[in-house]
């Protein structure tokens, strides 16, 4: 492993503390007024709550082509959603795209504590100059796209760990995600990097020096999988103590990848119960707490996949191979970032001053963090801050694992 102190005038940039934040990069953002304090609003009605529980209308028989018509969709606006989006041209137009076209760039990003309710800015050259992924463990993988150079790199602490080069290309204009086995520091860690699009892999040591690419398709999926299908699985990774793990949906199967040092894949069937089929439209995202797995199923009105009205959380109860709908998370708060590359991770709620049993989530194109309460079963939203365009969708960054 090599640790280097090279642009550590960017590194450091954030305390600790106030862990988790919302992440903002956006060249074209006027950061000279902003507010500095998150502002709490409605998803409804101002000064209201949205009450999904009385949402009955809009389950239907599902339909798997509408299904997967819109889970492609996600990142897009969708036009049925216009009324929602009223009021947000002044943000979103094109005249302010071109004002800024011959502007030099700026490499001012946005940090919004989601505890504390606080937005900072800071001058950071690395987002400006690298591609970028989050992870769950709260390390940034950055890729150079001319030298080449990978590293992992996080706000909160002065160090930087070189990677191998990506000789292949691999990583420029790739829809990926990355998973770290143990802390960077540990000599059994891997690095996981996934191609979402073309089904295959990548991994590395820390102390190595070249990236292991694996095809991921023809080790492990049934023929009952389709391309598409592998696409949704390979989004639905997760790690714990060192194994990585996703779920088939259509084999109904947990999948454990393990290196050793090669990787190593294990199918554990389980009995399939987080798939809601009375909904008609849903996503589902996978993530560890404690040491145990659970799947979200993310409900969505049949007009508007960019909504979300319900939740459902599922726990696997391995030595049954079952999973159990669960209606409580106690005193912990899980974090989903809706993107294809995003992070899903959890911690105690009550260590970073954030409410228990809720789950924090942002979308695609919605600068709003959004915050289920499981009791409940409401909606809030909170403004990072009025002045940053409505159409940003930012990225969650936890507390690294050193």
């Amino acid at each position: 492993m090599e640790i280097s102190k090279e642009g550590q005038e960017y590194l450091a940039l954030l305390d600790p503390n106030i862990s988790p934040v919302l992440l903002f990069v956006d060249y074209n953002v006027d950061d000279s007024e902003y507010n500095t304090d998150g502002e709490d609003y409605s998803i409804d009605d101002e000064g209201e709550e949205l009450d999904h529980a009385s949402d009955d209308s809009l389950d239907e028989d599902i339909n798997e082509d509408a299904e997967d018509e819109e889970d492609g969709k996600l990142g897009e606006v969708d036009d049925r959603c216009e009324e929602d989006n009223e009021g947000c041209d002044e943000d979103v137009g094109p005249d302010e795209v071109t004002d800024n076209d011959d502007q030099e760039e700026d490499d001012t990003v946005f940090f919004y504590s989601i505890a504390k309710r606080q937005l900072m800015s800071k001058r950071v050259e690395e987002f400006n100059t690298h591609f970028y992924w989050t992870t769950p463990q709260g390390w940034l993988l950055m890729v150079h796209p001319e030298s080449h150079k990978v590293f992992l790199w996080s706000p909160f602490i002065d160090q930087r760990i070189n990677l191998p080069f990506d000789e292949d290309g691999f990583f420029t204009n790739n829809t990926v995600r990355c998973l770290l086995s143990h802390r960077p520091t540990d000599s059994n860690c891997v690095v996981l990097v996934v191609n979402c699009r073309k089904t295959i892999f990548w991994y590395c040591h820390p102390q190595g020096h070249i990236w292991f690419k694996h095809e991921y398709q023809s080790s492990i999926i049934s023929t009952r999988e389709s391309h598409k299908d592998v696409i949704k699985t390979m989004k639905l990774l997760t790690t714990i103590k060192g194994r990585f793990y996703t779920y088939l949906c259509k084999d109904k199967a947990i999948v454990t990848l393990e290196f050793l040092p090669k990787p190593t894949f294990r199918t554990t069937p389980v009995e399939d119960a987080p798939n809601p089929s009375y909904w008609s439209i849903y996503t589902s995202y996978f993530l560890e707490s404690c040491g145990d797995l659970f799947m979200l199923s993310y409900k969505h009105p049949v007009l508007c996949s960019q909504k979300v009205s319900q939740i459902e959380v599922h726990k696997l109860d391995l030595s049954r191979r079952i999973w159990v709908k669960v209606s409580t998370i106690g005193n912990m708060a899980f974090f989903v970032d809706s993107t294809d590359s995003g992070v899903s991770a959890s911690l105690n709620a009550e260590d970073v001053g954030l409410k228990r049993n809720c789950i924090y989530f942002v979308r695609p194109n919605d600068k709003g963090l959004h915050i289920y309460d499981i009791e409940r079963g409401t909606t809030s939203i909170h403004n990072p801050g009025v002045d940053l365009a409505d159409y940003l969708t930012p990225d969650i960054m936890m507390t690294p694992l050193s």
